[in-house]
């Protein structure tokens, strides 16, 4: 070889080693831009799907307070329709003592018994009842309040309008809910001659 032939290749194996250091400059600024869009890539994808997991424990969770919470209401309100037909009882037992208790010939000492054994039902009963958190609406002479009342009409009276001064039927809570309304007449003003 001459020493041209040397120096020319010597010039290309330089130029060579050139291209190629610019060749991995350029690769490299590619390969490390790559390399972050993917990372950021993955973050995002593991945001999201972290983001994903924490709803669905959370719903499941919120499922689970639902599904107890029915649960309990279910043995809590679960005799509600019993409770409501056993109120007929209570109502002609109050009616059948109120006659004994009110009329006068059934005051001797034949009736007294009957009358007496009439009044320790009636407390068995509403002992029971209390017992399974059935509980009587007191309304009389308190204000009239259409959550637990039922205005069937209203009477002259000298007390406050809206006031409730008979009742008709007796109202009863279960827990904490309305197993029925207490039937009443309430107070209007009395007329100014």
């Amino acid at each position: 070889m001459n020493t041209e032939e040397k120096k020319e290749n010597t010039e290309f194996e330089k130029n060579s080693t050139d291209d190629n250091v610019d060749n991995n400059d350029q690769a490299s600024p590619n390969l490390s831009e790559n390399s972050e869009d993917d990372y950021k890539k993955l973050e995002k994808t593991i945001a999201e799907l972290t983001d994903r997991s924490l709803r669905l424990l959370a719903e499941n969770q919120n499922l689970r307070k639902n599904h107890e919470k029915e649960k309990e209401d279910i043995l809590k309100y679960g005799s509600f329709n019993f409770a409501s037909q056993i109120l007929s009882l209570t109502d002609n037992l109050d009616r059948a003592f109120a006659i004994f208790k009110n009329n006068e010939k059934f005051k001797d000492k034949d009736f007294l018994e009957i009358t007496s054994g009439i009044e320790l039902i009636e407390k068995e009963l509403n002992t029971t009842l209390e017992k399974n958190n059935i509980n009587y609406i007191d309304c009389l002479n308190k204000k009239f309040d259409p959550n637990f009342h039922q205005a069937l009409s209203e009477i002259e009276s000298d007390k406050e309008p809206g006031t409730i001064v008979q009742e008709i039927q007796k109202g009863y809570l279960l827990h904490d809910r309305l197993l029925r309304p207490s039937l009443v007449n309430i107070a209007k003003s009395a007329k100014k001659a």
